[in-house]
């Protein structure tokens, strides 16, 4: 009795295989939806979730959808934080005696950084150097390998149920 195969070795005995995990990392890279990657590449959504568990090609192809569209946004990140220039071209049609006439002018923009986009790539790429609370941050990890403060959870009771208050101990 011949094996029946899955989904995924069908795509391969058939050749598709490399087309179908190309298609399924350019969706998950535009953050399209599982379930409609499903529908696209033809099968059900529970039959991906089977595939994703059975063979890691195909699981990696969602990750390096997701990781693509990370690196875009990060890029975009970068390109607001930096500025630069950009063109912008205007077709121009105009009505003469001789006809109609297309022109097509074109125009140089420059475009600033962004200085929220700036803080925030220095933040996340070097921390704590481009903090802006840096010198109280410095002071709190002194402290705290000093051992002079003790910091814990607080739990109330009934009336304020489900809040958690911080409560710094001084040690003397």
């Amino acid at each position: 009795m011949a094996k029946v195969l899955d989904t995924y070795l069908q795509w391969l005995a058939d050749g598709v295989l490399d087309e179908k995990l190309k298609t399924i990392q350019e969706l998950a890279s535009k953050r399209i939806l599982q379930k409609d990657i499903s529908e696209v590449i033809g099968v059900s959504e529970r039959t991906i979730i089977k595939l994703k568990k059975a063979h890691p090609r195909l699981n990696q192809a969602f990750i390096n959808g997701d990781d693509d569209l990370k690196y875009k946004v990060f890029d975009a990140l970068y390109q607001r934080a930096v500025g630069g220039d950009y063109e912008e071209s205007q077709t121009i049609i105009e009505e003469t005696k001789a006809g109609t006439k297309k022109r097509i002018v074109k125009t140089k923009k420059k475009v600033q950084p962004d200085v929220s986009a700036i803080k925030y790539l220095l933040l996340i790429k070097f921390g704590k150097e481009y903090n802006e609370r840096r010198e109280e941050i410095d002071i709190m990890l002194k402290r705290l390998e000093k051992g002079e403060e003790i910091w814990t959870n607080e739990y109330s009771d009934e009336e304020n149920s489900g809040v958690i208050r911080v409560r710094k101990q001084s040690k003397k």
